[in-house]
């Protein structure tokens, strides 16, 4: 039997490229809780991360022939990076993200991270783009996010159709997004998030 674990990843990458399923498997267990730690540290959402990292490792095992990789550790790291940029541009994200992460607090964690900056100027952004919200937007995202009030009751606290509530949300997470993609994409703050 072969001790898999003994190759190195670009030992296993050339057998993964003969579609050896040992192969995958083990870069797999070699590399998926670190993958798991880089997305958590953000998205604080564990099923989403796995679902992220299992989606980087189909890629790979679909991708397996035509992969042309210098190191893996730091390819899988930026694909998982991108993949988090995505879900938070998309809006797929949980609950009370936004709040947590504006909550953020990089002194209370080791000083000097460079993701913990990285994350503070983010929801640094966050707060802003949404104390820049038009006045009922902003109460509305307030009331959904802070007070954790469902759309309807909102819509009866304020005196608006639930449908109102949920035009007003969507603007909201719109705007937001819109305010993290220019530091998502190719800026200089969240290169964390990107390639």
């Amino acid at each position: 039997m072969i001790a898999y674990s003994t190759y190195t990843d670009a030992e296993l990458l050339r057998l993964l490229a003969r579609d050896d399923s040992h192969a995958f498997e083990t870069l797999y267990a070699r590399h998926w809780e670190e993958l798991y730690k880089t997305a958590f540290f953000l998205l604080k959402d564990g099923a989403a991360c796995k679902d992220i990292v299992q989606t980087i490792f189909i890629w790979l095992w679909e991708h397996r022939k035509s992969l042309v990789i210098q190191s893996l550790p730091a390819y899988l790291k930026a694909a998982v990076k991108f993949k988090i940029a995505n879900h938070i541009r998309d809006g797929r994200i949980r609950y009370g993200f936004f709040e947590e992460l504006a909550g953020f607090h990089p002194l209370a964690q080791a000083a000097g991270s460079e993701e913990e900056l990285e994350v503070k100027e983010l929801a640094a952004i966050i707060r802003q783009a949404i104390d820049y919200l038009p006045g009922r937007c902003r109460e509305i995202f307030r009331l959904s996010r802070e007070e954790y009030l469902t759309n309807q009751e909102i819509a009866r606290r304020m005196g608006l159709s639930v449908k109102t509530v949920e035009n007003q949300m969507t603007i909201a997470l719109r705007r937001i997004r819109a305010s993290l993609g220019p530091h998502t994409a190719g800026g200089h703050l969240l290169s964390i998030l990107l390639f």
